[in-house]
């Protein structure tokens, strides 16, 4: 699983060294040992340069050099020049590749805890973490410490003067109920575990933040939440806010001020003022419920400073917040842009990032000027309170939804890029010393891309976006135009009022059989040919549905 595992978040390119008819032998054998056969079979990243989605960042205590960046699914990341390189430290070891937290000992560089699993419930995530990995060597070697099934995880908390006390926030299972949800803790390094929170098994920690100044007060935020193929739901009577005084051997659920309805929630302690809590809500937005709230006494009562939308739009993705270490008036909110208040949460300015899609911060609690952003396009560095960053097209960390190839000499590889856009890219780079970003050049299409094209003639390229967008792309002048079955945008209506119902990612496929044929599958499937574009329904599937999947795609809040 290992070797299988190495490498696996940039695109690969096969050479087979060696091996007469490789296929043949193995299609007459079905008892085929694939890991054997294929073992001389080498790898080489071939791209793309641009960084891929991460959840999770850390930087160290005391050097301002070294960060760590837990990738969706490549793993994890360490840099020691600020970001200038990076690489990767986790393959041979992690047998999951999704990172959803990172977290450095205050008082031991050398122990790192890794929680695996991301935390953004979408409905096209990576595979599902393994539990969580530790390294006593700044990353160097790992070990795997337990919580197998946790699947997705939030938050690591480690004790500010004991690397042996480590609280972990266990969101758990995306797509079913799961009794390892909570809140863990270990005294020993992680050899064992106790469940320190635990509400029902459709309820997680979807944050945890403790007093730096006294440890033994923690706070968390519960959310009951879950996914089904056609909705996510977020919020329930599982939902709260947590406080514990006593290292999290008890908690009280606070409410006083709060809304009743709650769904996704992050909460953060001010480092400078431990009386000093803040609050990011998502409630009933239609009667402007959610919205960011502080407490100047430890979180017993609580009163709300902003109703502005960005601080919770798209909760189940976002709902980040984080507070300067040396200002308790100094707040981040990470949501589709990265915003920060001087004031307390009153008004807000755009922090002009590298990417967009936040999710994660580290703040140099000696420098707060210093800091580790992750978001869509990996995680990159700044130096100077947020002005500019490290750049990101030196990571090969793209998460890739789906490949196809045609059959130039050298070939070329399509793909669609998440947060990006769809690619081209040369698999050898002619008359250079290799491959790098000038191999790369637009394909049709977006982020969602299928990409469908005649192999051994691709000029023309159909590639889907979102919800039935399709672009019909020359790739030899560069131009293309957009069609669609049907001339509606779908994006938030309810399936019942969608004449063609797709998923985010719908499928398109260059027919071989059929000369300039394409197939596209939304509820029916759909079948053009090249100047006909109007869609015509070859073979209607999946005709009926049942009243509770013509819902709306997204539930901000339930209520049982």
């Amino acid at each position: 699983m290992r070797h299988l595992f190495k490498s696996i978040f940039c695109l690969c390119a096969i050479l087979f060294t060696g091996i007469e008819s490789p296929f043949t032998q193995i299609v007459k054998n079905a008892e085929t040992d694939y890991n054997q056969y294929f073992s001389n079979v080498k790898w080489r990243c071939i791209g793309p340069f641009r960084g891929g989605r991460s959840v999770a960042v850390s930087g160290v205590k005391g050097d301002k050099t070294t960060y760590y960046m837990g990738t969706t699914g490549g793993g994890l990341w360490k840099t020691e020049d600020i970001g200038l390189t990076w690489f990767n430290i986790s393959d041979g070891f992690f047998t999951t590749g999704s990172v959803g937290a990172v977290s450095v000992a205050p008082n031991d560089p050398n122990v790192i805890y890794v929680g695996m699993g991301e935390h953004a419930v979408r409905g096209v995530m990576t595979h599902h973490g393994d539990g969580i990995y530790k390294s006593t060597d700044a990353g160097k070697t790992w070990k795997k410490m337990g919580l197998d099934k946790s699947q997705h995880i939030s938050r690591i908390i480690i004790h500010p003067s004991n690397p042996e006390i480590v609280w972990v926030g266990v969101q758990g299972a995306l797509y079913s109920s799961s009794e390892e949800r909570g809140i863990y803790k270990t005294i020993d390094g992680g050899k064992t575990w106790q469940k320190s929170l635990y509400v029902n098994n459709n309820t997680g920690c979807a944050e945890l933040s403790i007093d730096v100044n006294n440890p033994r007060i923690l706070y968390a935020a519960m959310w009951e939440f879950g996914r089904k193929p056609w909705k996510v739901t977020s919020g329930g009577d599982g939902s709260g806010l947590f406080k514990s005084t006593d290292s999290g051997e008890t908690w009280t659920k606070i409410q006083t001020g709060l809304p009743k309805e709650l769904g996704k929630m992050a909460i953060s302690v001010a480092p400078s003022n431990s009386k000093k809590v803040y609050a990011l809500i998502e409630s009933d937005s239609e009667k402007e419920l959610g919205g960011l709230f502080f407490s100047e006494n430890g979180g017993e009562s609580w009163e709300k400073v902003s109703s502005d939308h960005r601080l919770v739009q798209r909760a189940w993705y976002y709902i980040e917040i984080f507070v300067d270490p040396k200002n308790e008036n100094t707040i981040y909110v990470l949501s589709a842009p990265a915003l920060r208040s001087l004031d307390g949460g009153k008004t807000w300015e755009n922090i002009e990032g590298p990417h967009g899609d936040y999710h994660d911060l580290w703040i140099n609690p000696d420098d707060p000027k210093n800091m580790i952003i992750a978001d869509d396009g990996g995680a990159s560095v700044s130096v100077n309170n947020g002005k500019t960053w490290s750049l990101q097209n030196n990571l090969p960390t793209a998460q890739i939804y789906r490949l196809n190839a045609d059959n130039l000499f050298p070939y070329n590889v399509y793909a669609g890029q998440q947060d990006n856009t769809s690619f081209r890219l040369a698999s050898r780079q002619q008359g250079s010393s290799g491959i790098d970003n000038t191999s790369l050049s637009y394909s049709a299409g977006g982020e969602s891309a299928f990409l469908a094209f005649d192999p051994n003639n691709p000029r023309f390229v159909m590639g889907g976006s979102y919800l039935g967008t399709i672009e019909y792309f020359d790739a030899k002048n560069m131009a293309g135009t957009n069609v669609m079955p049907s001339p509606y945008q779908y994006l938030a209506l309810e399936p019942n009022r969608m004449k063609y119902r797709y998923n985010w990612n719908a499928p398109v496929i260059w027919s071989q059989h059929e000369v300039n044929t394409y197939y596209h599958a939304a509820q029916v499937l759909l079948r053009t040919k090249i100047m006909d574009i109007s869609g015509k329904k070859c073979l209607p599937i999946l005709l009926k549905m049942k009243n509770q999947n013509k819902e709306k795609g997204e539930v901000p809040i339930q209520t049982k």
